[in-house]
């Protein structure tokens, strides 16, 4: 076995995730090295409990993890874990990205000027003008466009991209799942023009769970978000959100006061998180002076979530530095496990580690 297919493994394995993941990979230097790690040690990390630990070994038995391998190859889709100099640079970025992605088509490094256009898959015929009138604009200007494959507003973004450039497809099933049916075709053009792109493994179905978590990747690949058209609670909405919460800017077309369809834009115009465009030199212009124009300072705890174990270690921190024998006393746990905690503390930047295990809290600023 070798480091990527060990990160195969370790990406698939239920009840990890990405931060998770990178907490272990950290620890113990290799995705290899957590594979070969006793489960007892990494039950002393918080979120490892040995049931969880007990499923992985279950899961890493069956090997479906070699089909899925021999699968991409034959499906000629390229794998790209997060340490490799192909993987997109930006995506780095955000507190939780992909471990690895599977990708058919090509990355280029002229994809990294990405935007993304998001919208209703209920989309009016007005929406699906100006997401394809946007898009043909925005890559006649050297832009490539991310969406999801939506039905909707994806679909016309996808499709006025590729009568100008190129375009990229996050999908929220594996590359061998293409969804919706109705634009495998759209599929089909956008690796000739560009490339699919997903997280999960080749044969993963469309669960209703892995379109918010697609999201991030949207938001987090790109340089801005274009909210097309959208209704206050919308995966479009959810999309916007991570890209506030990611320090990405957010963009939005107005559309008639009294429809539902287009009230999630206007919150944002309103609430003054997206800016009114109108059309495609709204948002040039902005992007002629700066990479990454109107950078929001991103709230920690909306991006990594907390366990029980890590919360209750902050409480009990005070806001000076400690050694880590001076926190012992605090918790009363033992030694593998508070350095579990604060390791995954400092990783999701709520502690910040000084040379000789200094240990200092980091307070949260609000948005």
């Amino acid at each position: 076995m070798d480091e990527l297919e060990a990160l195969i493994i370790l990406s698939s394995l239920p009840e990890v995730g990405s931060i998770k993941g990178r907490l272990l990979i950290q620890h113990y230097g290799s995705a290899l090295a957590v594979l070969s790690a006793p489960l007892g040690e990494i039950a002393s990390f918080p979120g490892f409990s040995p049931k969880i630990l007990q499923g992985w070994k279950r899961e890493w038995e069956k090997g479906k993890w070699k089909e899925n391998l021999a699968l991409a190859e034959r499906l000629q889709a390229e794998l790209i874990p997060f340490n490799s100099p192909r993987y997109p640079k930006r995506l780095l970025e955000i507190g939780d990205y992909p471990l690895i992605l599977y990708l058919q088509g090509t990355w280029l490094k002229e994809d990294h000027r990405c935007l993304a256009l998001v919208g209703t898959r209920a989309a009016s015929v007005y929406g699906q003008e100006m997401a394809r009138e946007l898009s043909v604009a925005l890559t006649r200007a050297g832009f490539t466009i991310v969406s999801g494959l939506a039905r909707g507003i994806d679909t016309a973004a996808h499709q006025g991209a590729l009568e100008e450039g190129r375009t990229i497809a996050v999908l929220g099933s594996g590359l061998a799942c293409l969804y919706p049916s109705e634009n495998i075709s759209l599929a089909q053009a956008i690796r000739q023009q560009g490339a699919l792109l997903s997280e999960f493994p080749m044969v993963a179905p469309p669960h209703r769970s892995h379109f918010p978590q697609r999201n991030r990747i949207v938001s987090g690949m790109t340089m801005g978000t274009v909210v097309i058209e959208a209704p206050l609670h919308s995966g479009a909405m959810l999309t916007a959100g991570k890209a506030l919460s990611q320090g990405r800017p957010v963009f939005a077309l107005p559309g008639r006061a009294n429809q539902e369809s287009f009230k999630g834009n206007h919150a944002l115009i309103k609430e003054r998180k997206g800016a009114l465009i109108e059309e495609a030199q709204d948002i040039l212009k902005i992007f002629d002076d700066s990479p990454l124009p109107l950078r929001f300072t991103p709230s920690p705890s909306s991006i990594f979530p907390l366990e029980r174990e890590e919360e209750e270690l902050l409480k009990r921190m005070p806001v000076q530095e400690m050694s880590i024998e001076e926190i012992i006393p605090l918790v009363r746990w033992p030694v593998a496990k508070l350095n579990g905690v604060l390791m995954s503390l400092v990783l999701k930047k709520r502690v910040k580690e000084y040379p000789g295990k200094i240990y200092k809290k980091i307070g949260i600023v609000q948005i």
